[in-house]
């Protein structure tokens, strides 16, 4: 019978070294786990679980032998279920997968293995789970541990990481995920839009080819009217969601080539009364921004005024 680590994390210990060392040394008998069938389910777990407290996690996850290998092993077992007519996808192996995501997304924030992690093209292989359009729970999670994953990619202002995205055409998984997911998917979707878009290049790539822009601009209104037909503007995770929006709005507007398409593109609520309060009362920071640039005159480009 396999012998689990005594974890200890986040206990108080007198030898702050000490501590390090047997919590880096629980963390490694869990990697090993990974390799054994009868123990991985419940090793991907514990580390996923605790994968905020061992700084040393994501080098260990890439430099351990096989382990890079076996978590896209757990990741790609899922595909025949994307596509399938019938519902195949259990809550169980979607939460095991989510856990081999979770420790993508750590090996992907981490400053030393993040572009490793690009090099190795790794990120391709969720963008299948991305362009998934069922909606199911199992579906659901999955979605958006796997946007997490590119949400930590983007998440630093890196434009070699930008370019990578261009260039494997994650966009267009963003856009299906903002069309499909739930609130959660939705809101970390726009977010990386939006982290494209703060990047100079990324703004040229959504505003020189009228698909594209108009793409973008199609699911930022629909999900604003579907929100204000449902009477979730007030609720704070749809505020989270309105606000990163709001800012893709306004980083578009920056670039003239798209100041006209905004101008007949942008849906009325946004320049509602009613709305602004809303958002007020959910992020005041948000107020100066939305209040700044959804005023557009017939002959006037968009702009933020400051």
């Amino acid at each position: 019978m396999y012998r689990w680590p005594e974890l200890q994390f986040g206990s108080r210990n007198p030898s702050e070294a000490a501590y390090r060392a047997r919590e880096t040394a629980s963390v490694v008998q869990l990697i090993e786990a990974l390799n054994n069938d009868a123990t991985r389910e419940r090793a991907l777990h514990l580390l996923s679980k605790n994968r905020d407290i061992c700084e040393e996690m994501a080098p260990l996850l890439w430099h351990s032998v096989g382990t890079i290998s076996i978590l896209l092993q757990e990741i790609i077992s899922v595909y025949h279920s994307l596509h399938s007519p019938i519902p195949t996808l259990t809550d169980r192996v979607s939460n095991r997968v989510s856990d081999a995501l979770v420790l993508f997304q750590c090996v992907a924030a981490n400053p030393s293995t993040k572009m490793p992690f690009i090099e190795a093209k790794l990120p391709l292989y969720l963008y299948p789970l991305l362009n998934n359009t069922k909606k199911e729970r199992p579906h659901q999670f999955i979605r958006l541990a796997s946007l997490s994953v590119i949400g930590a990619l983007a998440k630093v202002d890196d434009p070699n990481v930008i370019n990578f995205l261009l260039e494997s055409e994650v966009f267009p998984c963003c856009i299906r995920s903002m069309e499909v997911g739930d609130v959660l998917s939705k809101t970390v979707a726009t977010y990386i839009v939006y982290k494209i878009l703060i990047n100079e290049e990324g703004l040229r790539y959504c505003c020189t080819v009228a698909e594209r822009f108009f793409a973008l601009v199609r699911v930022l209104g629909s999900m604003v009217l579907k929100l204000a037909e449902e009477g979730q503007l007030a609720k704070i995770p749809f505020i989270r969601l309105l606000k990163h929006i709001i800012l893709c709005y306004h980083r578009l507007s920056e670039s003239p080539r798209s100041c006209d398409g905004l101008r007949c593109c942008l849906p009325v609520i946004l320049s509602d009364a009613a709305f602004i309060d809303i958002i007020r009362l959910g992020d005041p920071s948000a107020v100066h921004t939305c209040n700044s640039y959804f005023t557009m005159s017939a002959t006037e480009p968009l702009e933020y005024k400051r």
